[in-house]
Protein backbone atom coordinates (compact mmCIF):
# COMPACT_ATOMS: atom_id res chain seq x y z
CA UNK A 1 0.00 0.00 0.00
CA UNK A 2 2.61 2.46 0.39
CA UNK A 3 4.03 1.58 -2.90
CA UNK A 4 0.80 2.60 -4.39
CA UNK A 5 0.07 5.77 -1.95
CA UNK A 6 4.13 6.67 -3.27
CA UNK A 7 3.20 6.10 -6.74
CA UNK A 8 -0.16 8.04 -6.68
CA UNK A 9 1.17 10.97 -4.89
CA UNK A 10 3.89 11.64 -7.34
CA UNK A 11 1.35 10.94 -10.33
CA UNK A 12 -1.23 13.67 -8.81
CA UNK A 13 1.80 15.95 -8.27
CA UNK A 14 2.91 15.75 -11.88
CA UNK A 15 -0.71 15.96 -14.37
CA UNK A 16 -3.32 14.85 -11.87
CA UNK A 17 -4.25 12.24 -13.58
CA UNK A 18 -4.53 8.78 -12.34
CA UNK A 19 -2.52 6.43 -14.03
CA UNK A 20 -4.97 3.66 -14.33
CA UNK A 21 -2.24 1.31 -17.06
CA UNK A 22 0.54 1.47 -14.29
CA UNK A 23 -1.47 0.79 -11.80
CA UNK A 24 -2.65 -2.65 -13.52
CA UNK A 25 0.13 -3.58 -13.80
CA UNK A 26 1.50 -3.22 -10.53
CA UNK A 27 -1.46 -4.70 -8.71
CA UNK A 28 -2.01 -7.60 -11.21
CA UNK A 29 2.18 -8.26 -12.34
CA UNK A 30 3.94 -7.24 -9.60
CA UNK A 31 1.89 -7.64 -6.23
CA UNK A 32 0.10 -10.48 -7.14
CA UNK A 33 1.74 -12.00 -10.44
CA UNK A 34 3.73 -14.56 -8.19
CA UNK A 35 0.32 -15.92 -6.89
CA UNK A 36 -0.46 -16.62 -11.24
CA UNK A 37 0.73 -19.59 -11.95
CA UNK A 38 -0.61 -19.77 -15.65
CA UNK A 39 -2.15 -17.79 -17.83
CA UNK A 40 -5.82 -18.43 -16.83
CA UNK A 41 -5.15 -17.17 -13.33
CA UNK A 42 -3.28 -14.50 -15.15
CA UNK A 43 -6.70 -14.00 -17.76
CA UNK A 44 -8.65 -13.73 -14.66
CA UNK A 45 -6.22 -11.07 -12.86
CA UNK A 46 -6.41 -8.78 -16.29
CA UNK A 47 -10.47 -9.11 -16.19
CA UNK A 48 -10.86 -7.88 -12.87
CA UNK A 49 -8.53 -5.63 -13.54
CA UNK A 50 -10.08 -3.95 -16.87
CA UNK A 51 -13.49 -4.44 -15.17
CA UNK A 52 -12.79 -2.65 -11.88
CA UNK A 53 -10.59 0.00 -12.48
CA UNK A 54 -10.62 3.08 -14.70
CA UNK A 55 -12.50 6.27 -14.79
CA UNK A 56 -15.54 5.10 -14.81
CA UNK A 57 -15.91 4.29 -11.25
CA UNK A 58 -16.34 8.04 -10.44
CA UNK A 59 -18.56 8.85 -13.11
CA UNK A 60 -21.09 10.77 -11.08
CA UNK A 61 -24.05 11.05 -14.04
CA UNK A 62 -23.79 7.05 -13.97
CA UNK A 63 -23.06 5.17 -10.60
CA UNK A 64 -20.82 2.57 -10.81
CA UNK A 65 -21.33 -0.21 -8.72
CA UNK A 66 -19.21 -3.26 -8.41
CA UNK A 67 -22.10 -5.57 -7.04
CA UNK A 68 -25.67 -4.50 -6.45
CA UNK A 69 -29.11 -6.62 -5.13
CA UNK A 70 -31.40 -6.30 -3.02
CA UNK A 71 -29.28 -7.29 0.07
CA UNK A 72 -26.20 -5.81 -0.69
CA UNK A 73 -24.45 -2.86 -2.36
CA UNK A 74 -20.82 -2.72 -3.39
CA UNK A 75 -19.94 0.84 -4.38
CA UNK A 76 -17.42 4.02 -3.68
CA UNK A 77 -18.86 6.21 -0.78
CA UNK A 78 -19.16 9.88 -1.19
CA UNK A 79 -17.04 10.32 2.08
CA UNK A 80 -14.18 11.47 1.90
CA UNK A 81 -12.92 11.29 5.65
CA UNK A 82 -10.70 7.88 6.61
CA UNK A 83 -13.15 7.17 9.29
CA UNK A 84 -16.69 7.11 7.40
CA UNK A 85 -14.42 4.77 5.11
CA UNK A 86 -13.50 2.17 7.37
CA UNK A 87 -17.20 2.99 9.05
CA UNK A 88 -18.67 1.61 5.51
CA UNK A 89 -16.05 -1.34 5.16
CA UNK A 90 -16.89 -2.95 8.66
CA UNK A 91 -21.12 -2.69 7.93
CA UNK A 92 -19.81 -4.84 4.48
CA UNK A 93 -21.05 -9.01 4.85
CA UNK A 94 -18.22 -10.83 6.16
CA UNK A 95 -19.39 -13.86 3.99
CA UNK A 96 -20.02 -13.22 0.26
CA UNK A 97 -22.06 -15.08 -2.78
CA UNK A 98 -19.97 -16.13 -6.24
CA UNK A 99 -22.02 -13.37 -7.34
CA UNK A 100 -20.41 -10.81 -5.84
CA UNK A 101 -17.01 -11.78 -7.87
CA UNK A 102 -18.83 -12.37 -10.79
CA UNK A 103 -18.88 -16.21 -10.64
CA UNK A 104 -22.57 -18.67 -11.03
CA UNK A 105 -23.84 -19.03 -8.01
CA UNK A 106 -23.35 -23.14 -8.32
CA UNK A 107 -19.44 -21.83 -7.88
CA UNK A 108 -19.89 -22.47 -4.30
CA UNK A 109 -21.22 -25.81 -4.77
CA UNK A 110 -17.87 -27.41 -5.17
CA UNK A 111 -16.80 -25.22 -2.68
CA UNK A 112 -18.65 -26.52 -0.56
CA UNK A 113 -18.25 -30.22 -1.18
CA UNK A 114 -14.25 -30.09 -0.65
CA UNK A 115 -14.92 -28.30 2.64
CA UNK A 116 -16.91 -31.24 3.42
CA UNK A 117 -14.97 -33.76 2.43
CA UNK A 118 -12.05 -32.00 4.01
CA UNK A 119 -13.83 -31.77 7.63
CA UNK A 120 -14.69 -35.44 7.38
CA UNK A 121 -11.03 -36.40 6.84
CA UNK A 122 -9.83 -34.50 9.34
CA UNK A 123 -11.87 -35.76 11.88
CA UNK A 124 -10.71 -39.40 10.38
CA UNK A 125 -7.30 -38.51 10.84
CA UNK A 126 -8.23 -37.77 14.40
CA UNK A 127 -9.08 -40.96 15.56
CA UNK A 128 -6.64 -42.80 17.65
CA UNK A 129 -3.80 -44.24 15.60
CA UNK A 130 -1.71 -46.08 18.40
CA UNK A 131 -2.44 -50.28 19.69
CA UNK A 132 -6.22 -50.36 20.58
CA UNK A 133 -7.25 -51.62 24.11
CA UNK A 134 -7.33 -54.48 25.71
CA UNK A 135 -9.63 -57.03 24.05
CA UNK A 136 -9.42 -55.16 20.51
CA UNK A 137 -7.19 -55.77 17.63
CA UNK A 138 -4.63 -53.26 16.94
CA UNK A 139 -3.86 -50.98 14.05
CA UNK A 140 -1.07 -53.07 12.44
CA UNK A 141 -3.34 -56.19 12.58
CA UNK A 142 -6.53 -54.28 11.54
CA UNK A 143 -4.28 -52.77 8.99
CA UNK A 144 -3.38 -56.35 7.89
CA UNK A 145 -6.50 -57.85 7.84
CA UNK A 146 -7.96 -55.34 5.11
CA UNK A 147 -4.84 -55.40 2.89
CA UNK A 148 -5.36 -59.70 3.18
CA UNK A 149 -8.67 -59.31 2.37
CA UNK A 150 -8.09 -57.21 -0.18
CA UNK A 151 -5.72 -59.13 -1.57
CA UNK A 152 -7.78 -62.13 -1.58
CA UNK A 153 -10.10 -60.36 -3.88
CA UNK A 154 -8.04 -59.00 -6.50
CA UNK A 155 -8.81 -60.90 -9.55
CA UNK A 156 -5.99 -62.25 -12.11
CA UNK A 157 -4.55 -60.59 -14.71
CA UNK A 158 -6.12 -60.79 -18.23
CA UNK A 159 -4.48 -62.51 -21.02
CA UNK A 160 -4.64 -59.84 -23.40
CA UNK A 161 -2.87 -62.28 -26.44
CA UNK A 162 -6.15 -64.98 -26.14
CA UNK A 163 -8.55 -61.93 -26.10
CA UNK A 164 -6.67 -60.24 -29.10
CA UNK A 165 -7.15 -63.63 -30.66
CA UNK A 166 -9.92 -64.38 -29.62
CA UNK A 167 -11.68 -61.23 -30.95
CA UNK A 168 -10.35 -61.85 -34.50
CA UNK A 169 -11.05 -58.91 -36.62
CA UNK A 170 -9.18 -55.97 -34.49
CA UNK A 171 -11.82 -52.87 -34.88
CA UNK A 172 -11.96 -49.37 -33.26
CA UNK A 173 -13.44 -50.94 -30.34
CA UNK A 174 -11.70 -53.96 -29.48
CA UNK A 175 -8.82 -51.21 -29.58
CA UNK A 176 -10.38 -49.53 -26.82
CA UNK A 177 -11.38 -52.83 -24.92
CA UNK A 178 -7.75 -53.76 -25.11
CA UNK A 179 -6.03 -50.70 -24.03
CA UNK A 180 -8.72 -50.73 -21.11
CA UNK A 181 -7.76 -54.42 -20.25
CA UNK A 182 -4.01 -53.49 -20.54
CA UNK A 183 -4.79 -50.35 -17.66
CA UNK A 184 -6.56 -52.74 -15.49
CA UNK A 185 -3.78 -55.39 -15.72
CA UNK A 186 -1.55 -52.43 -14.62
CA UNK A 187 -4.05 -51.44 -11.88
CA UNK A 188 -4.47 -55.33 -10.35
CA UNK A 189 0.06 -55.95 -10.41
CA UNK A 190 0.36 -52.84 -8.79
CA UNK A 191 -2.29 -53.60 -6.03
CA UNK A 192 -0.90 -56.49 -5.75
CA UNK A 193 2.38 -55.76 -5.22
CA UNK A 194 1.27 -53.07 -2.66
CA UNK A 195 -0.61 -55.26 -0.20
CA UNK A 196 1.70 -57.71 -0.08
CA UNK A 197 4.98 -55.60 0.42
CA UNK A 198 2.80 -53.77 3.03
CA UNK A 199 2.32 -57.09 4.55
CA UNK A 200 5.95 -57.41 4.60
CA UNK A 201 6.22 -54.07 6.11
CA UNK A 202 3.80 -54.69 9.12
CA UNK A 203 5.61 -57.80 9.83
CA UNK A 204 8.98 -56.15 10.04
CA UNK A 205 10.39 -58.17 6.66
CA UNK A 206 11.19 -54.55 4.95
CA UNK A 207 10.74 -50.76 6.05
CA UNK A 208 7.73 -48.86 6.14
CA UNK A 209 8.45 -46.40 2.79
CA UNK A 210 6.56 -43.30 2.50
CA UNK A 211 4.02 -44.87 0.35
CA UNK A 212 3.64 -47.83 1.86
CA UNK A 213 2.54 -45.39 5.10
CA UNK A 214 0.13 -43.51 2.85
CA UNK A 215 -1.64 -47.02 1.75
CA UNK A 216 -1.77 -48.09 5.40
CA UNK A 217 -3.42 -44.62 6.53
CA UNK A 218 -5.92 -44.85 3.70
CA UNK A 219 -6.63 -48.75 4.17
CA UNK A 220 -6.99 -47.82 8.19
CA UNK A 221 -8.99 -44.92 7.75
CA UNK A 222 -11.33 -46.50 5.08
CA UNK A 223 -10.37 -43.93 2.24
CA UNK A 224 -8.94 -43.81 -1.32
CA UNK A 225 -5.50 -43.31 -2.29
CA UNK A 226 -4.85 -39.63 -3.17
CA UNK A 227 -1.81 -40.47 -5.05
CA UNK A 228 -2.49 -41.08 -8.77
CA UNK A 229 1.23 -43.41 -9.28
CA UNK A 230 0.20 -45.55 -6.41
CA UNK A 231 -3.32 -46.88 -7.48
CA UNK A 232 -3.70 -45.54 -10.71
CA UNK A 233 -2.08 -46.48 -14.41
CA UNK A 234 -0.78 -43.86 -16.38
CA UNK A 235 -3.30 -43.18 -18.84
CA UNK A 236 -2.47 -44.55 -23.03
CA UNK A 237 -1.80 -41.74 -25.09
CA UNK A 238 -2.74 -44.26 -28.59
CA UNK A 239 -5.22 -42.83 -30.80
CA UNK A 240 -8.09 -44.56 -31.79
CA UNK A 241 -8.48 -43.74 -35.55
CA UNK A 242 -11.51 -46.02 -37.77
Amino acid sequence: MDLMKTYLDKSMEIDGKIPWSSLKYLIGEVMYGGRAIDNYDRRIINTYMDEYMGDFIFDSFQPFFFYKDKEVSYNIPKETHRDKFLEYIEELPLANTPCVFGLHSNAEIGYFTNAAKDMCSYMIELQPQTSAAEGGISREQFIEKVAVDIEGKLPVVFELDRIRKHLGEITPTAVVLLQELERFNILISKMKVSVATLQRALAGEVGMSAELDEIAKALFNGRSLDRGDVSRPTPSRVLVTG
